[in-house]
C-alpha cells in the first residue's frame, strides 16, 4: 500500500475512534444525569409542589379538556395537566406578546385579549380582532352569552361583527379586570394608581363607582372576586398602601399586612374548593387562609415566583397559579414545602 493509502486510512480509522467516543461520553452522561432526573422527580412528588418554566412571566390561564392554555409576555403556550408536562403549539396557533386574558366561551371559542388586539379560535384557526380599547387586559363571558373585553381605553362589546366600545364608569382610566356576580351585575375594576376604582353596572344597565369609596383601600384596583358567600372582593393597592377588600351587602372589610397578608398591596384573591383563601401580592409573596391561620409562602419557601397573577383548578383537584417567573401546580393535599422544577 502506499504512504497517502496509509495515511488516508489512519485518518478513516481516527475519526471512527472519535465518533466512538463521543457516543460514550453521552451515554456515560445520560447515565449519570437520569439519576438525578429521577430524584427530582421524586422529589417533586413527594410534597406535591411542581414548577413550569418555560413559560416564565405568566399572566393568565385558561382550562381546556386535558391542557392549560397560559399567556404572558411572549405569547400562548400549552401544558398538559394529565401529564404534567409542557408541549409544543400547533403551527396554527399565532405568535403574540403580552396576553393577559384567556376566556373559553361556551360555544368552544377562545378569546385571547394581548397587546394588539384580541385573537378569536373558531374550530381550527384564530382570526385577529380589534378590540376598539387597545391592549386588552381582561375578557368577560357574560351569561347571556356576550363577549366583552377591557384594556387601555375602557370596555368594548362584541356584537358579532366587531367590538363596539361602551359607556362605563366614566371616572376610569384603563380596565384591567372584568367581571360578573352571580346575581347578574358587571364589575369593572382599574388599576391606575390616580383613576383607578371600581363601577358596577346593575340589571338595569345603570352604573355605580366606587372610585373613592370609603372601603376602597386603595383607587386602584387589579382584581374583582366572588367567593362562595356572594361577597365580593377587591385586590387593591398601590406600592406600599392598600388591601383585601370585601364589599357584602352594604359592608366593608378589609385585609392587611397586620392582619397576616404578606403586604397591604394586594393583587388577587382566590377562594379555592377545600374553602382556603388566598391573596397574592405584589412582590412580597401569597398569603393562604386555612383554618383561619394565615402563611405566607414565598420563592424562599418554594414558590416559583412572588407575584400570583392567576388560579385556576383543575379536575384532579391540583392549583395552578401563573407568576412572573413561571407556573405552579399544587397537589390538592400539597405539603406546604419547597417545590423542584419539572424538568
Amino acid at each position: 500500500m502506499s504512504e497517502a493509502g496509509v495515511r488516508e486510512r489512519k485518518r478513516r480509522w481516527r475519526g471512527v475512534a472519535q465518533f466512538t467516543l463521543a457516543v460514550a461520553v453521552v451515554l456515560g452522561l445520560s447515565l449519570a444525569v437520569d439519576p438525578i432526573a429521577e430524584r427530582f422527580r421524586r422529589q417533586n412528588h413527594s410534597n406535591g409542589w411542581m414548577r413550569f418554566r418555560p413559560p416564565h412571566e405568566t399572566s393568565t390561564l385558561q382550562l381546556e379538556g386535558e391542557r392549560i392554555w397560559t399567556g404572558g409576555k411572549d405569547g400562548l403556550g400549552w401544558i398538559d395537566w394529565k401529564r404534567r408536562v409542557v408541549l409544543e403549539l400547533p403551527d396554527e396557533v399565532p405568535k403574540l406578546e403580552r396576553v393577559r386574558a384567556l376566556r373559553l366561551a361556551r360555544g368552544g371559542e377562545l378569546w385571547v385579549g394581548h397587546l394588539t388586539g384580541v385573537e378569536r379560535r373558531k374550530g381550527a384557526g384564530f382570526a385577529h380582532l380589534e378590540s376598539g380599547v387597545g391592549a386588552v387586559g381582561a375578557v368577560l363571558e357574560r351569561r347571556n352569552g356576550e363577549i366583552w373585553v377591557g384594556g387601555e381605553r375602557g370596555v368594548a362589546r362584541w356584537d358579532g361583527w366587531r367590538f363596539v366600545r361602551m359607556d362605563v364608569a366614566r371616572n376610569l382610566e384603563g380596565v384591567d379586570s372584568l367581571m360578573e356576580d352571580r346575581a347578574g351585575n358587571v364589575w369593572v375594576a382599574s388599576a391606575h394608581p390616580v383613576r383607578g376604582g371600581v363601577g358596577r353596572m346593575g340589571l338595569d344597565g345603570t352604573w355605580t363607582e366606587f372610585t373613592h369609596d370609603a372601603g376602597l383601600a386603595h383607587p386602584s384596583v387589579s382584581g374583582v372576586y366572588e367567593d362562595r358567600s356572594g361577597g365580593i372582593w377587591f385586590a387593591s393597592g398601590f406600592g406600599k398602601q392598600g388591601g383585601a377588600c370585601r364589599w357584602w351587602n352594604g359592608h366593608w372589610t378589609r385585609l392587611g399586612k397586620a392582619d397576616g397578608l404578606a403586604s397591604d398591596r394586594a393583587r388577587l384573591v382566590y377562594e379555592d374548593n377545600n374553602g382556603r383563601l388566598w391573596v397574592a401580592s405584589e412582590v412580597d409573596g401569597t398569603a393562604v387562609r386555612s383554618g383561619g391561620r394565615w402563611r405566607v409562602f414565598t420563592p424562599n419557601e418554594g414558590m416559583t415566583g412572588w407575584e400570583v397573577k392567576s388560579v385556576l383548578e383543575t379536575p384532579d383537584g391540583a392549583l395552578w397559579m401563573a407568576t412572573e417567573d413561571g407556573v405552579m401546580r399544587l397537589d390538592e393535599k400539597a405539603e406546604f414545602g419547597p417545590a423542584g422544577d419539572s424538568k
